[in-house]
């Protein structure tokens, strides 16, 4: 196992695999960090500029019902080249959108080939790594994924303030085309296709299965509500960073998106945690500190207002980290797999629904509005936790599956 960790052939497989995490999410989420400038560009409200993010993590999700439903007859690696290569394409396509619908276009189409990625992703991982390299590679992964979301919001907000948001979406895409053709130099050959008898594009009966079970749906929720008070905190501070008493630049704003390194840190502290002191501990504590961030916020002083973003980030990534590493304990031995697409259609849906719903609050009510849904987002994932809670005392005894990072 140590000499295989030492092999060329492994070295450049998991540097592949930190690349697809890193490309996948910088395109996705480089927009946030633009939607002050896109309202401005096409006259809109800000719930509307926040399609541009919606429709992508819309798309994505319903690409991940699909590439469950038919993943086993794909070549893995092909099809995730080839999704990189369309969606840098179409994030660089997105730049010269002569309206807003050719640009929402352009990021839904995009989404619907990163939604290939993340499965395919694992999969490839669990087929052509040895035995002790994949839990090492998946790590790759992950944090390439973090790195990527941050990357690209924080980078597309500095480049966007100095040559335009156009220069900034085509920089992204130039990386991201500069990464895929790595990827295609390093990464090895995927097994052979296996063949599974079924031909259809409807999920299996497994499906139907885990969703009859309360526990699991219940969790499935609580990402989708996670997700969707996470994504709606980020889509709108630039909106209030941008106006009084901050009136921050887009560079300053692009900045602000720094705060997402704590939560990186604070998902592995959390699962760590839930093993120790069991899930719903953890997030009681995680729930606590989102409010406590959405309350501190509300300052109008900058410093205030960037530790209240830093502690809704550190919650959130906790839930998250709690919730996804739950659905692997709760779900049976045979359908983990099925139970994280699950989990991962219903984070996107949130992430997609949510993110747009918040912008509503925010053209009604200001920050002061959108936290009043932040709160009852809060309120109700609490509910569904709690409901959740059969498997608590089982769960935190048992060691769990390494949390998702999307």
């Amino acid at each position: 196992m140590s000499s295989g960790s030492h092999d060329p052939s492994s070295r450049q497989a998991a540097l592949s695999l930190f690349l697809i995490g890193f490309i996948t999410f910088s395109l996705l989420y480089a927009v946030q960090p633009l939607l002050p400038s896109l309202a401005r560009r096409y006259a809109l409200g800000s719930a509307d500029s926040a399609l541009a993010l919606s429709v992508s993590t819309g798309a994505l999700a319903f690409a991940i019902w699909l590439c469950a439903a038919r993943a086993s007859a794909w070549d893995r690696r092909r099809l995730m080249l080839s999704a990189l290569l369309l969606a840098a394409l179409l994030n660089a396509a997105s730049a010269f959108s002569a309206n807003w619908s050719e640009l929402l276009l352009c990021r839904a189409l995009m989404g619907l080939c990163l939604g290939a990625v993340p499965a395919m992703a694992m999969a490839h991982v669990a087929e052509t790594a040895q035995p002790g390299q994949v839990a090492g590679a998946m790590g790759l992964y992950v944090s390439g994924t973090a790195l990527g979301g941050m990357t690209g919001r924080v980078g597309l907000g500095i480049v966007a303030d100095q040559h335009g948001w156009t220069v900034g979406l085509l920089a992204v895409s130039g990386l991201s085309l500069l990464g895929v053709g790595i990827v295609w130099r390093l990464m090895p050959p995927a097994p052979r296709p296996r063949a599974t008898g079924r031909s259809g594009w409807v999920p299996s009966a497994t499906w139907w299965a885990l969703l009859s079970d309360p526990r699991l749906l219940r969790l499935f929720l609580c990402g989708g509500l996670a997700s969707g008070l996470f994504v709606s905190a980020y889509n709108y501070a630039g909106f209030r960073l941008q106006g009084e008493p901050f009136l921050l630049s887009p560079t300053q704003i692009g900045l602000i998106f720094c705060c997402y390194a704590f939560g990186v840190m604070s998902s592995g502290v959390a699962g760590r945690l839930a093993l120790r002191l069991g899930q719903q501990r953890v997030l009681w504590a995680s729930v606590l500190v989102t409010a406590l961030g959405v309350l501190v916020s509300q300052s109008d002083r900058l410093p205030w207002f960037v530790v209240g973003l830093c502690l809704m980030t550190v919650g959130f990534f906790a839930m998250h980290a709690v919730c996804s590493g739950w659905v692997g304990l709760v779900a049976p031995e045979a359908s983990k797999a099925q139970a994280t697409a699950l989990y991962l259609l219903a984070y996107y849906i949130g992430s997609s629904v949510l993110g747009y719903l918040g912008g509503w609050a925010w053209d009604h009510g200001g920050w002061l509005g959108l936290s009043g849904g932040l709160i009852a987002a809060l309120l109700a994932f609490t509910v569904l936790f709690r409901g959740a809670g059969a498997s608590a005392a089982d769960g935190g005894a048992r060691p769990g599956p390494r949390p998702l990072r999307v």
